[in-house]
């Protein structure tokens, strides 16, 4: 597993721990309950409470230590876990009948753990389960004729509890939506973060090269010599008077304040001048 699942599998244990105490402190009322007089639940009766309690969170955190969650939609077994306590409580609100409204209350810590997990259509799926189980309940008892069951009284407890679920279920669904949206607005935010500075670091690329190719321009014209201003030459010999006053030849001064190099040659004029000249004094050489 990379890391983010890592990550990710150990927040699913830690809110799996909190339900797990849930459990805990549901078991712990349901014997003040007995304590009170309330109701009572026989050794038999509290073995298959504690051993279902026991056994489904036993089955729950293998589940996840063993990473089979993964494989389904919603790895943290959201819905499921709810639905499993909700048929776990139902042991307890069939045999402790008279304190049936404290044990639904406990309902509701249940319902909390949907929020920020389900989206409204599951809520409302996992409400019309739980609430189709206490109405079999119900049933089931009215059809065995159980002493001291009252159906008016009965039915309220289902409508008020079904009401208090199904604003759960609504506010559940609003507050994972809710949720949701900011997390893709979160995603956009970091997407046009990382833009941003990609663009910026494109930028930086771009300045760096901008500052290379400028002092490349730089020494490259501090390496260019020119000549410019009045400079003084000799109209006869062509000598060029220095700053200091020297008479330099005119190829030393270019080579001395320049980076041009000189190549002789001879021009065409010149060339028949001294061809000329050279025709002179052959001829003169053949008098003598």
């Amino acid at each position: 597993m990379d890391q983010e699942i890592l990550k990710a599998q150990r927040l699913r244990l830690s809110r799996f721990a909190m339900a797990a105490a849930t459990y805990g402190m549901v078991i712990l009322t349901t014997l003040l309950v007995q304590q009170l007089g309330l109701g009572r639940m026989s050794a038999g009766q509290w073995a298959v409470f504690l051993g279902v309690a026991l056994a489904g969170n036993l089955a729950f955190l293998n589940i996840f230590l063993k990473g089979w969650n993964l494989r389904f939609k919603d790895p943290s077994l959201t819905r499921e876990q709810i639905i499993f306590s909700a048929l776990w409580e139902l042991w307890a609100l069939y045999h402790l009948p008279q304190a049936r409204p404290l044990v639904l209350i406990f309902y509701v810590p249940a319902f909390c753990f949907g929020i920020l997990r389900l989206n409204r259509s599951n809520y409302l799926k996992v409400v019309g389960t739980v609430m189709g189980l206490y109405a079999g309940l119900l049933v089931l008892e009215y059809a065995q004729g159980r002493p001291g069951f009252n159906p008016g009284y009965e039915i309220f407890l289902f409508f008020l509890f079904g009401i208090l679920f199904s604003w759960l279920a609504f506010f559940g669904g609003f507050v994972s939506d809710l949720r949701r949206r900011l997390r893709l607005q979160n995603l956009e935010v970091l997407k046009a973060n990382e833009e941003l500075c990609k663009q910026m670091e494109e930028r930086k690329k771009a300045e760096e090269e901008k500052d290379r190719l400028l002092g490349e321009l730089r020494e490259a014209l501090g390496n260019v010599k020119t000549l410019k201003g009045l400079i003084p030459i000799c109209a006869w010999c062509k000598k060029i008077r220095t700053d200091t006053g020297y008479w330099q030849e005119l190829e030393g001064y270019i080579r001395d304040h320049s980076d041009a190099e000189l190549s002789h040659g001879i021009c065409p004029e010149c060339a028949s001048e001294f061809s000329a000249g050279l025709g002179f004094q052959e001829r003169e050489s053949s008098k003598e």
